[in-house]
């Protein structure tokens, strides 16, 4: 059966085909198809497709879909159909996008960021995982610090957009 995820990168709408055939996905993007072999294991998923295989972990937020693969992470808008692009803003959540040891908080409470800028690296696994933030904005709230470990999913900075 075959289904579509709608999600926003940097205000671009990504309307993504997808089927599941057990342990198998399809992805669909214009005239490129994309099949793999997906695999949880704990909060991790290993995805195969052809002799490369890829780890990846899944975090959601209230309004966004973190993804963190081979060291590099990924946010998403989840697109709801039929809403105001120009709506009023929004809080952001950065959630932890695995579980790990937090080495580095960049975000200050107050502090004007802009969009890429580093705001908390996490440890996992002698790996390190930049979150950036994902718009301009200020800083509104820092829940982690050095040292601490965090679990996927944890809550670790709220950005209110920039209006």
């Amino acid at each position: 059966m075959s289904r579509r995820l709608a999600l926003r990168r940097g205000g671009t709408p990504l309307a993504v085909p997808y089927e599941r055939k057990r342990d198998r996905i399809v992805l669909g993007q214009g005239d490129r198809r994309f099949e793999a072999e997906v695999k949880r294991e704990g909060f991790w998923f290993m995805v195969r497709s052809g002799e490369s295989t890829t780890r990846c972990a899944i975090a959601r937020g209230r309004r966004q879909l973190w993804l963190s693969c081979e060291g590099r992470t990924y946010v998403f808008e989840e697109d709801h159909p039929g809403a105001d692009a120009k709506a009023a803003a929004s809080t952001d959540e950065l959630r932890a996008p695995m579980t790990g040891r937090v080495v580095q908080v960049a975000a200050e409470k107050g502090a004007s960021v802009r969009e890429g800028d580093v705001l908390v690296t996490i440890e996992a696994m002698k790996m390190e995982f930049r979150l950036t933030a994902p718009e301009d904005g200020v800083v509104s709230e820092v829940r982690c610090a050095p040292g601490a470990r965090v679990e996927l999913g944890d809550l670790l900075v709220v950005l209110e957009p920039r209006k």
